[in-house]
């Protein structure tokens, strides 16, 4: 046998097919891959095609003679992510595709281009370039007589990428395990896509070109490709210092799994491109490198297990000076409001919101912060280009830096929907917001509808926006099918059997719940869904009580299941028929992308982003509207529940934290000095 090796879509299956037709040599393949089919007796072929490193070949058959075929790996790449946008996960983003290929962080996409290309041609025998084969197939091939006596070749029955494209080629139309002729037609027509060299400089946006250029340059040149005309110029290196107390919140809101997630996926971005990216979090006074704070996050992520996740103030503000007072009060507050009765509570609540303590706290916070920027303003601004602030609110963290600034906006319920806000909130959100008019170089909304409404309230021109959107983690939400784990999940949180509608439990009046519930209890009275449970994830506490009529005949469909981990809500998902999330206004909106990237689809509220993040991944309702979000649960449960599930997780792949976190560190490199 001889190894026909390539990176993915470098003509390996063109190859093939001169081999079969033209020489009636057949061929065989070799991978890891669990579903998709592969011949037991591999290695009684004359040719075994591979896209696996050298060292991850069978130890017995390492030392068979080795062809290797190489691509212009942006012309690869290019195919590669129409590859996996078409046929191996449909609905993914091309751009995504591409960015995920370029950086095969982890050694994924079988090492990366150029790493696959040095291993290879340093064992092969034969090197053969993909545009000299197509060029000249049968002069390239006869190469191989370096390693095989080839038989004499039939030059009339050459394949041309059109008999491939529009025919039934042996190779790459899945004819040896695909049964129905329109399926293989299919097949071919998205594997043989155009044959021919330099696609990439219509198709490969010239940010990608530049990051490319900067992973796989030396490569590129080495094998003859250049670095190409259209190239964007080389990336500049950029230092950020973000500002990240709100790792230290106690809670795993939307805010903060935004900025964990970022940190994450910004982190594997700064391992791949080390001297053009640095980032540091500021944290109270202290200053950490991006490093530590992931480990940080991971350790004790690791260590809570199935409680709330959150960093230790311990860890997170460990320096020469004491800190945290803020979040001892602010702990004090959460742990009144979970035990205290209502009656007691609510009095309590509205004397202290009428006092100046508020405002005497935020006094405080500024003038410490400025005591404590003093002695550190110097060394940030030798040291860091820009600031990252995430969360408005914030502002007086990094208020005595000169240093531009670029910041992340959410949401302007606190504009848009004050009466969900306390006073003293919205005071902040607007003193931030209007820091950010101010100060801003740039700011990032996490979704249009957000943009738009940022420039509806304040003078920031568009250009000054960009619009990044937020994701979901695909290592937490994904379709779970096993009934073994789907029963296990159901008895852990004792949900009852039948089919369910979820919801997740933050209660506050933005999100609807009210409402949501009422509907539901609507759809029962009807008669028509007898077994039909709305299961609300979260804590119950005691708000849960003037959420629906607890008399109802009806209300005993409700089920709380208290708090649920990470690591099960996946399972949760992707039991129910849907996720009810009729939020009155959402800047992005995590939760539906969750559901919908574990095949869930979502009734959502028909306003703000939602449309936007959703599309046809759901059912959109008048959220104000008790009788449309009843129509609307009807119309989910009958619907045809495979079709929906399909939109929506094809909609869900369009995300990514990790083109996130490229599109956030090409926004540094816009504003830096």
């Amino acid at each position: 046998m001889i190894w026909l090796a390539s990176f993915p879509r470098s003509g390996n299956t063109f190859f093939r097919n001169i081999l079969f037709e033209v020489y009636g040599l057949e061929s065989s393949t070799f991978h890891r891959e669990d579903n998709y089919p592969m011949d037991e007796n591999y290695a009684a072929y004359p040719f075994v095609k591979t896209h696996l490193l050298p060292d991850q070949l069978p130890e017995e058959h390492r030392a068979a003679p080795k062809v290797y075929l190489v691509r212009d790996g942006r012309d690869a790449l290019v195919s590669l992510a129409h590859h996996r946008k078409d046929i191996i996960e449909p609905g993914t983003d091309f751009y995504t595709n591409l960015l995920e290929a370029t950086l095969a962080l982890g050694g994924s996409y079988f090492g990366g281009w150029s790493e696959n290309v040095k291993q290879w041609t340093a064992e092969a025998d034969v090197v053969i370039r993909y545009e000299d084969l197509i060029e000249d197939p049968l002069r390239e091939v006869e190469k191989l007589r370096k390693v095989i006596d080839l038989p004499d070749p039939n030059r009339e029955r050459l394949p041309t990428f059109e008999k491939l494209k529009f025919g039934q080629p042996q190779y790459g139309s899945g004819t040896t395990f695909l049964a129905r002729e329109e399926e293989v037609a299919a097949l071919a027509r998205k594997n043989f896509r155009k044959g021919k060299a330099g696609s990439w400089k219509e198709e490969m946006p010239e940010d990608l070109q530049s990051l490319f250029g900067e992973l796989h340059g030396s490569t590129l040149q080495e094998f003859g490709y250049g670095r190409g005309a259209n190239e964007a110029p080389a990336m500049q290196p950029v230092r950020v210092l973000m500002e990240a107390n709100k790792l230290a919140d106690t809670t795993m809101d939307g805010v903060r799994r935004y900025q964990v997630e970022l940190l994450q996926a910004l982190n594997a971005l700064q391992s791949q491109l080390p001297e053009k990216l640095l980032v540091d979090c500021l944290i109270g006074d202290s200053i950490k490198p991006l490093r530590s704070v992931i480990d940080l996050i991971n350790t004790e992520a690791k260590r809570e297990g199935e409680s709330e996740k959150k960093l230790s103030d311990e860890a997170l503000h460990r320096s020469d000076q004491p800190s945290g007072y803020e979040h001892i009060l602010l702990r004090l507050k959460a742990w009144l409001a979970d035990n205290l009765p209502l009656f007691i509570y609510q009095p309590l609540r509205r004397i202290y919101t009428r006092l100046p303590a508020r405002s005497f706290l935020s006094w405080v916070r500024g003038a410490v912060g400025r005591y404590k920027a003093r002695a550190s303003q110097q060394r940030i601004m030798q040291n860091y280009d820009l600031i990252h602030l995430p969360l408005p609110q914030n502002y007086f963290f990094i208020k005595p830096y000169t240093l531009p600034v670029i910041g992340t906006v959410h949401d302007l319920t606190h504009l848009i929907y004050p009466a969900f806000h306390e006073k003293h909130n919205i005071k902040l959100s607007e003193a931030g917001m209007r820091f950010l008019e101010k100060k801003a170089a740039c700011l990032i909304a996490v979704s249009e509808a957000t943009s738009r409404d940022v420039q509806a309230s304040y003078a920031i021109p568009q250009d000054r926006i960009k619009v990044v959107y937020e994701a979901a983690n695909g290592d937490l939400f994904h379709p779970v099918r096993t009934e073994q784990r789907l029963h296990q999940v159901r008895e852990r949180y004792q949900i009852p059997e039948g089919p369910y509608l979820v919801s997740l439990s933050t209660i506050e009046p933005r999100k609807n719940l009210a409402n949501t519930l009422a509907a539901f209890l609507q759809l029962k009275s009807t008669g028509a869904y007898e077994d039909l449970t709305f299961v609300v994830c979260g804590k119950r506490g005691w708000k849960v009580s003037t959420l629906y009529d607890k008399a109802h005949p009806y209300a005993s469909s409700i089920h709380f299941t208290g708090y649920v981990a990470d690591e099960d809500l996946a399972t949760v998902y992707s039991g129910a028929v849907a996720l009810c999330y009729v939020a009155h206004y959402e800047g992005f909106g995590l939760p539906p992308l969750e559901a919908m990237l574990c095949g869930t689809p979502v009734l959502f509220g028909n306003n703000s982003s939602m449309p936007e993040v959703v599309r046809d991944g759901g059912v959109g309702v008048d959220a104000g509207s008790v009788g449309a979000i009843r129509a609307g649960m009807e119309e989910v449960l009958l619907a045809d529940g495979a079709d929906l599930g399909k939109a929506a997780l094809r909609r869900a792949r369009a995300f990514s934290w990790l083109r996130t976190a490229y599109e956030t560190f090409l926004t540094y490199q816009q504003v830096r000095k």
